[in-house]
């Protein structure tokens, strides 16, 4: 039998009260184990259990997969998330996503069918021999990213660069895309909402304003789905930004029909993807561009990507 989840206090904070809510939604779908969720959500089990830990704010990405997986209402959540992600006592979401196998083993063996943060007993034993050489990493680490960090937030502001507008594709058909949940696995839906997240990634092209990196432009493939869509994957100096005028422009672009999927949505500070399209009409394309406080990144495209 496992053990009992580390208790919540909704009233000690935005990401605390946030994963109490969690934890209520999974009570009201039958309190299902999080390996059980986890065939719903292709995510790992400890990386849901994480999600409603309350120590960090999970992405949204495993939010949605966590809510889609209970049966919740997806896009009342995605609301949810981007309230607690702007506030100013909230920390920001956690960035260990994936962990390693390891790690995953550290949390699994120690939480309830893989619930919950690692409780006292055999898993935070294991976690406290490393604690000093984990601290050591830590501090070299910080050592090695805040100069960069610093470096990158500089160049974005002594760089600036106009604004054109988002150079979309010569498309001939524009799909609707909506946020429903559980919606059919058709060209135009969500891959999150249609249940093809876990996906693998074709090609990818890195987006830079002058000469600060901001992430990847990918173009992502569910095998099962036999769609493909563009998503954004920022980096760090992206992230911790210090702007809330930060806009996504994506699209997912089939040269074969002219087929496309848009989006144009503020900045979440994690991934964004547009709507999916099938590899079986054709190859796909991803196109994107990032605008901080009006300056925008080159529009950037991806090869014509196919399985």
């Amino acid at each position: 039998m496992g053990r009992p989840e580390n208790p919540l206090d909704p009233d000690a904070g935005p990401v605390q009260a946030f994963a109490y809510e969690l934890r209520r939604l999974r009570e009201k779908a039958g309190n299902p184990s999080y390996r059980k969720l986890a065939e719903q959500a292709h995510y790992s089990a400890a990386a849901l259990a994480r999600a409603a830990g309350g120590q960090a704010l999970p992405t949204l990405e495993l939010t949605l997969a966590y809510v889609a997986a209970c049966g919740g209402d997806v896009e009342e959540w995605r609301q949810r998330w981007l309230d607690v992600a702007g506030r100013q006592d909230a920390p920001g979401p956690e960035a260990a996503e994936p962990r390693t196998a390891a790690a995953e083993a550290d949390i699994e063996d120690s939480a309830e069918d893989g619930a919950g943060d690692v409780p006292a007993g055999r898993g935070r034993v294991r976690g406290s021999r490393k604690h000093g050489s984990r601290v050591r990493r830590m501090w070299i680490a910080a050592s090695v990213v805040l100069p960069l960090a610093v470096a990158g937030v500089l160049a974005l502001v002594l760089w600036p660069r106009a604004a054109p507008a988002m150079a979309w594709s010569p498309a001939r058909k524009v799909l609707p895309y909506t946020f429903k949940q559980g919606q059919s696995k058709v060209d135009g839906a969500d891959p999150a909402r249609a249940g093809c997240v876990e996906a693998v990634t074709l090609t990818s092209q890195e987006i830079w304003s002058g000469p600060q990196r901001l992430g990847n432009l990918e173009v992502r493939y569910n095998a099962e789905c036999g769609k493909a869509w563009a998503r954004l994957d920022p980096n760090a100096a992206l992230i911790n930004y210090p702007s809330d005028d930060i806009r996504v422009r994506l699209e997912t672009f089939r040269p074969a029909d002219g087929s496309a999927s848009r989006i144009d949505e503020k900045f979440v500070r994690d991934r964004h993807w547009a709507g999916m399209l099938s590899t079986r009409v054709g190859c796909v394309v991803a196109r994107g561009q990032i605008v901080i406080d009006g300056q925008a990144s080159d529009t950037v495209q991806t090869a014509c990507a196919h399985p």
